[in-house]
């Protein structure tokens, strides 16, 4: 960038301020006026507010502010090295703009104006046009004015400023007005005075000023001898020729330094004097801007004109110290003085600076209007959004500035609306005033600016007397559900309960008072807009206000707004009004007595009574205080009333004490929310004695879980689904905070990295058109988000702040939309890892961190490199050695007190009765760290510091986006060196959890890469990572399976069941009371920071060794959203290494790393196992394919090849049979143990889609598993293959082998011992015996495994059971009336935060509606549940779970005759069973499925359907293919063969109807099933018996049905009279179906003829 500065730090300072301020005399008083000749030179650059809004588009980290600097610097650079080549001076940079001086004698103004133009012709010729990266071309056009010009000084002590006036510069800016790109203008005035025989110059039309061509020849004047003679009477050093700027060579002088530094804003001096590069100031940041103009009166001196802008500079500068603002620049525009004004600088940012700048803006024009009589006008422009902000110019000049569309439009709203404070929409919505405080303004065109949107004059009070006008901004509508706040909904709905049926009992013995807590951004006003609606459902009165900024500094005001709303006099237009409203309001004579009391507070003029007229101050207001609670308590004794108090963190002292009260005496029922508090911002008295109350719910709000992410990112793109890759981008950076989810999708829309597409639904196939033949409503799904549809919109980071715009997005509900279907994708140039934090949520984080003093900045930073969550011993070994521990103590308590820590141990959620007596929790030091070691949380908050000492272990960030930003604030060497210390300290931790003895999440894999890789010092106690410094691995066992003799098999099972039950009390007894898992804290404090530490340091190899061990840590706690992530970023290492790359940003791109095929395939392993988990099949085959191939046990397609193969493995697997395997190495164990992960999932695949050639598939990859266990003579992994064989024949019809498999199973497993590993492998067939049987249908033996399985699970998994196989326990307790057990089941499982867990559960809950008689949740609740479902991607993925939740509706409906639904789900459940595996939990859905099938079919019957046939042949070919891919799963048969009799009778086949349903009982009675045997009866008594029901009966008689809490202890068999029976079509129907001629399948006949 040209010339260096000097070494000394005056030229640092001296490079910030021209030679104009350098060079002028020190011992004037200010303010003061010199006059001087000069030539001015004005450049203004075009393109770079372009270029700026590009770059702050950018999606990449680090990119924008960096690469904008460096072209802006590079271009403005080299303008300004011509300039001081040619000698001038830079007086200012006016963010893209340069003035330029020359200051000379009157004599030299000929030839210093033939230099300057040289010089600009120079630019031109030099930098007049240049391409940019971004696409921007960068252009330059110049004016020149010469003449008489006054330096004017002003300011004060602290801060002094310095502006040049005189015609000279109004006539440079008309100058450059006239100019184009690329051009050069001579003012009237410089025109005259040049050498006119030497510029040959173009007439402007109509115009005095001239454009210049060229020269004919260069200037005359001396550049050297004129530079020689600048400051001469200052010292400076080592100059020479090659000197650009004699001031870069100053030497050290303290008085010339002091006068520098006022003249230099406090954000760059801290950097100057902490050493720092001042690149780092240059930043893409939120920021306010405040531009503005004074126009003085014509006629006035200038030593006048001088003092006026004196005194307005002084009083501008005290209104920006109130409002923590900067004044940047000051300079003459436009015959007006013009000061740029900064709000949210570095070291200044504040959450609410956008009301600052309001409120500094409104100040300075009311100050400048009433004391300054010669002011014509002062006009104002306030903006906000995101600028560049930083330093710009050359290395020996240069300043600091800010530049972007706002900037431009800051000033164009001063110049275009005179006389007003001017804001643009983003400053009015982000200020959070009242809306009262705004008039909207007119549109004008602007030059430069295309769409500015609605602009707004601030008033900075009511421009209109109003009260009670203070409504909730968020407003729940119909459709919008509410994600991921069930507990707190149902809490609400609890309070809301018990206040209604304590005011019907005529007691107060409820809660009254619901406090919702929470950060920016957490839905708090959602929430609050959910209980309105739900309170006003209930028909109960809802009184709802929310509070802004200002309202707390009026005494009162919160109780005006609720009394006014209260008495319905809040529309009233005048003071009449009011009084005719509340005296027919108040009835009470004693209320109304003291009417004249409401005279201040609401605004009216009753008569003052005599008591009150006698009353002293103090005596009225106690009266008026106790007589405003009456007030609430009367008409809350008339009327339920619900106060609902949005941002409750601004209600004023007085308004407190009456609430206080209030809720104390009154029957109301009060809910509020507001923000954190602190012991800096804290409460009032009268609140915290609210909090402390018994009768007072406090709910702290969390960030929303993982699963619920992909849905609430539907909602607000309007979309009806999201590509996994963006769903879980959003999880890892949204932190679950709603705000920070949709901040996050505006800047991938804008910055294309998604895309949103319509959709077109693919027309229902033809056997549908022929099942409903009538017209049905076409469905339609919901209406696209139009917040970011708008092409030119991309241009504004920041988008539109209406309300609507920015609440979130419904998907509308499925029957009444009518508008078209959008889905999301993926854009073609996205690299999610590469997204930095988006403006407007650094903005909110860096207000918090700006707020800090240096020592608890230090803590803060230090502690985001360790992570999210802190160890106290760790973050004292990365900080300074400098920091003392009493230091450190001061520093953390101070971080507590100010919400930036909490204690890491701090229960989720509780309420404040569990804290009352400890008022002093509000905003203290609160820990719940164990204070005895064998806890891991103490019940009782304590004291994270006392007695001077810190006693807190773990500390956690309040919030996740604070400990982002400050992390992104470290340099990348000192960022290094912290994260080499965090990662040596981890090193040294227990790298296992003691309780489960696991040596490591991935098998092998510190063999797997070399032992050597990770040098780990043990800590006492623990065993650590490295295999051979835990527990010796016990000796291996040789088995030899199929030697096993087999046994009786009733008295082996029993014996079986009998030795594991005991086995499970002995562990119970002897270890399960002690032991708990702790591999969930394991990942957040080891394997998680270890991957991101490694990431710091740029240790590619030891970043995926912990990525893999994170992944696998997460995928075993069925954290698979999280552990995807991982797994991506893994993918992603594996991509730029195979392309050249750089693994990451930190990696040393010169290292040479590679990754062995073990890791690399246990990549695409992992992502299978979670795909698998997740329900995605195809996606996880892929991933299973792709590690087998790594691996190099592909299994092939071709049928031939495939043949081949299996032929050869069954080979190799009868010569393994006879040979001994020696033990293999580590990493042989590590290759092994993948081939035999990945083949059980592929094998388990491909037996799902049940062709033929698939089932070799299957073969094939089962016996390949079985050789690769036996190489590794390992009894666990042999085992292991045989238990995944007993089931492979299960499901593939090979049953003798199944059950000989399972005999030696028993055998062998009933003498393992007790050991962890042991019982990891017990529990594995536990559960395969679960399914095995319950395909088999042995219900009951089901049952007995499947109970046995949750036991084990108990002990060996720190979740229990999962959902999956609770699905295929509940099926046999369902079917054998354990109604009892099965609910318990369920209830006991239900997970809230878990898509496809609730999606298991929910479908259990319609096979409880559809077949036993009584409601686990009512059927409204499982119908929203599945409407909400189709924006949960991960549900949406589990195919075999949406097409059992689509099938049960369908038949729901379909019983009801309600076809138009009817139609809508039986489409929804056809399209999702095309795609549907055949697994074990998919089967409860193709069943439904094939009931609603035969009853529409009877539909057909009945409506004399003319393609009748054609749906009988349809239904036929249903049941034939349930048969093809369920032919291994007997559970069903009985209800199959039902359904098959049903579908003969209707057909007129009475006695192959009757023989099927004679041979389901018989199937029934050998599974013990008695559920369907007790329908079967049912069905024989009403086909075949004297009983008819009619149909109206059949279709209402289920619709009633009791819930569990009713139907518990009822027997079966009556609640089965509640279920719904299968009828006929009518006599006639019946008669004429006889006639149409329907053949049985062959099959059937048979079962006709055996029976005969």
């Amino acid at each position: 960038m040209g010339e260096t500065q000097g070494l000394y730090k005056i030229s640092k300072l001296a490079a910030h301020v021209p030679d104009l301020v350098v060079y002028s005399t020190l011992a004037k008083d200010i303010p003061y006026a010199e006059k001087f000749h000069g030539v001015l030179l004005f450049a203004d650059v075009s393109g770079f507010t372009k270029m700026t809004e590009k770059f702050s588009l950018s999606n990449k980290k680090g990119f924008g502010a960096d690469e904008l600097t460096r072209t802006l610097n590079s271009y403005i650079g080299d303008i300004v090295s011509y300039i001081l080549a040619s000698g001038g001076d830079i007086l200012n940079f006016a963010g893209d703009a340069i003035l330029a001086l020359w200051t000379v004698e009157r004599i030299q103004l000929r030839d210093v104006i033939s230099l300057v133009v040289k010089c600009s012709l120079d630019i031109q010729d030099q930098c007049g046009s240049r391409n940019t990266e971004v696409g921007c071309q960068l252009r330059v056009k110049l004016g020149i004015s010469a003449g008489k010009l006054s330096k004017v000084v002003i300011g004060d002590e602290l801060s002094q400023y310095f502006l040049v006036i005189g015609r000279a510069v109004d006539e440079v800016r008309l100058a450059e007005g006239l100019a184009v790109a690329g051009t050069i203008i001579l003012s009237p005035n410089a025109w005259e005075l040049c050498d006119r025989d030497n510029i040959v110059i173009d007439r402007i039309e109509n115009e005095r000023a001239v454009k210049v061509r060229y020269m004919k020849r260069e200037p005359s004047f001396s550049v050297e001898k004129y530079q020689d003679s600048v400051g001469a009477m200052v010292e400076h050093e080592h100059l020479t020729r090659d000197c650009v700027r004699k001031a870069s060579r100053l030497t050290p002088n303290a008085e010339l330094e002091n006068t520098f530094r006022k003249y230099i804003m406090k954000t760059v001096l801290q950097k100057i004097d902490d050493g720092q590069p001042l690149e780092y100031l240059s930043e893409m940041r939120p920021a306010t801007i405040v531009f503005v103009n004074l126009q003085f009166s014509g006629g006035q001196s200038e030593e006048g004109l001088c003092a006026a802008i004196h005194r307005a500079a002084i009083g501008i500068a005290r209104q920006m110290v109130s409002h923590q603002g900067r004044i940047n620049k000051v300079f003459m525009f436009d015959k007006g003085c013009t000061f740029l004004c900064l709000f949210g600088l570095p070291g200044d940012k504040r959450e609410d600076e956008r009301a600052h700048a309001l409120q500094a803006a409104c100040g300075i024009h009311d100050i400048c209007q009433r004391e300054f009589c010669n002011l014509k006008t002062v006009s104002i422009g306030v903006t906000t959004g995101p600028v560049f902000c930083g330093v710009v110019g050359h290395s020996v000049r240069h300043e600091y500035t800010v530049i972007g569309r706002k900037v431009n439009l800051a000033a164009r709203l001063m110049m275009h609306y005179p006389g007003v404070v001017s804001c643009d929409s983003e400053t009015c919505y982000y200020s959070k005033l009242p809306a009262l405080y705004f008039n909207k303004l007119p549109k004008k065109a602007m030059k430069g600016i295309k769409d500015p949107g609605v602009l707004y004059q601030f008033m900075a009070r009511k421009h209109s007397i109003t009260i009670g006008i203070a409504p909730m901004s968020v407003v729940r509508e119909e459709g919008y559900p509410l994600l991921g706040r069930e507990k707190e909904i149902s809490v609400f709905s609890s309070m809301l309960k018990g206040y209604l049926e304590s005011r019907a009992a005529g007691h107060t013995n409820y809660n009254n008072v619901l406090i919702c807590e929470g950060p920016v951004g957490y839905g708090k006003s959602r929430l609050l807009a959910e209980a309105v609606y739900r309170t006003a459902k209930e028909g109960v009165r809802v009184i709802s206000i929310e509070l802004a900024k200002t309202d707390i500094k009026q005494s009162n005001y919160a109780l005006q707004t609720l009394l006014a709303v209260l008495m319905s006099v809040q529309n009233c237009k005048s003071y009449a009004d009011r009084e005719k409203v509340i005296l027919s309001k108040i009835e009470d004579p004693e209320i109304k007595e003291n009417l004249c009391l409401l005279n201040d507070i609401l605004l009216v003029k009753f008569p003052v009574s005599k008591d009150v007229s006698l009353m002293d101050s103090d005596t009225k207001n106690k009266k008026m205080r106790n007589y405003f609670v009456e007030l609430l308590c009367k008409f809350s004794e008339d009327e339920p009333c619900v106060y609902v108090l949005d941002q409750a963190h601004f209600v004023d002292q007085a308004s407190w004490a009456i609430l206080q009260e209030a809720c104390e005496r009154a029957s109301v029922l009060v809910c509020m929310a507001l923000l954190s508090c602190t012991n800096q911002s804290g409460p009032f008295p009268e609140f915290s004695r609210i909090i402390t109350n018994p009768r007072t719910t406090y709910l702290k709000l969390l960030g929303l879980e993982p699963s619920v992410i992909g849905q609430l990112a539907c909602q607000i793109l309007g979309v009806t689904r999201i590509p996994s890759e963006v769903e879980l981008f959003l999880v890892e950076r949204s932190h679950g905070v709603p705000f920070y989810c949709e901040e996050l999708l505006k800047s991938l829309y804008l910055g294309h990295q998604i895309v949103i597409e319509e959709v077109q639904e693919e027309d229902p196939a033809e056997d549908i058109d022929i099942l409903f033949p009538e017209p049905t409503l076409v469905v339609h799904l919901s209406k696209p988000s139009q917040v970011w549809q708008q092409e030119d919109s991309r241009a504004s980071a920041l988008g539109t702040p209406k309300a609507s715009t920015l609440k979130f997005r419904k998907i509308a509900d499925l029957v009444e939309s009518k508008d078209r279907a959008f889905i999301c994708r993926v854009g073609e140039v996205a690299k999610f890892h590469e997204i930095p934090i988006p403006l407007t949520l650094k903005g909110m984080a860096l207000a918090r961190l700006d707020q800090l003093q240096p020592a608890e900045q230090m803590v803060v930073k230090c502690a985001s490199v360790i992570g999210h969550t802190v160890t106290t011993e760790m973050l004292v070994h990365i900080l300074p050695k400098a920091e003392n521990l009493d230091k450190l103590n001061l520093s953390l308590s101070y971080l507590f007190e100010s919400a930036m820590f909490e204690c890491g141990s701090t229960p989720e959620q509780f309420t404040w009765r569990q804290r009352h007596g400890q008022p002093e929790c509000w905003g203290a030091l609160s820990c719940y760290c164990a204070r005895d070691s064998r806890e891991d949380v103490s019940e009782v908050a304590g004291l994270a510091s006392a007695d001077g000492v810190w006693r807190c272990k773990v500390l956690r960030f309040c919030s996740a986006l604070v400990r982002e930003t400050a992390y992104d604030l470290w340099l990348k060497e000192p960022k290094r060196e912290v994260h080499q210390k965090c990662a040596a300290f981890l090193l040294r931790q227990a790298h296992r959890c003691r309780a489960c003895g696991v040596h490591g999440f991935v098998f092998g894999h510190k063999a797997a890469v070399g032992n050597n890789m990770m040098e780990v010092r043990p800590l006492s106690g623990e065993a650590l990572f490295t295999g051979r410094r835990g527990p010796p691995r016990p000796q291996k066992r040789r088995i030899s399976l199929n030697q096993v003799r087999p046994l009786q098999p009733n008295s082996e099972e029993d014996t079986f069941l009998l030795k594991l039950d005991s086995m499970v009390r002995d562990y119970k007894r002897t270890t399960g009371r002690t032991r708990k898992c702790r591999c969930a804290q394991l990942v957040e404090c080891l394997l998680c920071p270890m991957v991101h530490h490694c990431m710091g340091i740029g240790d590619v190899a030891k970043t995926f060794f912990y990525l893999l061990e994170t992944a696998a840590a997460l995928a075993s706690l069925s954290s698979h959203l999280q552990a995807l992530s991982y797994l991506n970023e893994a993918k992603i290492i594996l991509d730029n290494l195979k392309a050249g790359h750089p693994a990451f940003e930190t990696a040393d791109p010169r290292a040479k790393v590679k990754i062995n095929s073990i890791e690399r395939a246990c990549v695409f392993r992992l992502t299978g196992e979670v795909l698998y988990n997740m329900g995605q099949i195809k996606e996880a085959e892929s991933m299973f394919t792709r590690a087998l191939r790594i691996l190099g046990k592909h299994v092939p397609t071709n049928p031939v090849v495939m043949s081949v193969k299996y032929l050869h493995e069954k080979i190799k697997s009868q010569h393994y049979r006879s040979r001994i395997f020696g033990s293999p190495g580590e990493r042989k164990l590590a290759f092994l143990h993948q081939q035999i992960c990945c083949l059980s999932y592929v094998w388990q695949i491909r037996c799902m889609r049940r062709t033929p050639q698939n089932i070799l598939s299957a073969s094939l990859a089962i016996t390949m598993e079985r050789n690769s266990a036996r190489q590794t003579a390992e009894e666990y992994k042999i085992t292991f293959s045989c238990i995944d064989y007993l089931l492979y024949c299960q499901l593939s019809g090979r049953e003798d082998q199944g059950r000989r498999s399972e005999r030696m199973l028993r055998r062998t497993c009933s003498e393992l011992s007790d050991s962890q590993e042991d019982l990891t492998l017990t529990s594995h067939l536990v559960r395969t015996l679960a399914i095995v049987k319950l395909c088999s249908g042995a219900l009951h033996d089901a049952i007995r495994y499947g109970l046995l399985a949750e036991k084990i699970s108990e002990l060996t998994k720190p979740l229990g059971l999962d959902m999956r196989t609770i699905v295929v326990l509940h099926t046999p307790l369902m079917f054998t009336h354990r109604y009892g057990e099965c609910v318990r089941l369920l209830l006991g499982q239900e997970y809230p935060g878990n898509g496809v867990a609730k999606g298991c559960f929910y479908v259990a809950c319609f096979h409880f509606l559809l077949y036993s008689g009584f409601a686990v949740r009512p059927f409204e609740e499982c119908h929203a549940f599945v409407e909400e479902s189709h924006s949960d991607p991960s549900l949406v993925a589990e195919q075999s779970l949406m097409m059992s939740l689509y099938s049960a509706l369908a038949l729901w409906y379909t019983r009801l005759f309600d076809w138009e639904k009817a139609c809508l789900f039986y489409t929804k459940a056809w399209r999702v069973a095309q795609q549907a595996p055949s697994s074990i939990q998919a089967i409860n859905g193709t069943v439904v499925f094939l009931e609603c099938q035969v009853l529409l079919f009877r539909k057909a019957l009945v409506e004399h359907n003319k393609h009748i046939h054609t749906i009988y042949k349809n239904t036929q070919k249903h049941f034939s293919e349930f048969t093809r891919k369920y032919s291994t799963n007997r559970t069903f048969g009985p209800r199959v063969l039902h359904l098959r009799a049903y579908l003969y009778l209707l057909t007129g086949h009475r006695a192959l109807s009757r023989a099927i349903l004679h041979q389901a009982a018989g199937l029934c009675r050998q599974h013990g099933n008695k559920l369907e045997k007790g329908w079967i009866r049912q069905s024989q008594n009403l086909w075949f018996g004297a009983c008819r029901q009619s149909t109206a009966k059949e279709a209402g008689s289920f619709m009633t049905l009791p819930s569990w809490e009713e139907a518990r202890g009822v027997d079966p068999e009556e609640l089965a009279h509640n279920r719904y029976t299968l009828m006929g079509v009518g006599d006639q129907s019946w008669a004429d179906s006889s006639n149409l001629c329907f053949t049985p399948n062959t099959e059937d006949i048979q079962i006709l003829k055996g029976q005969g």
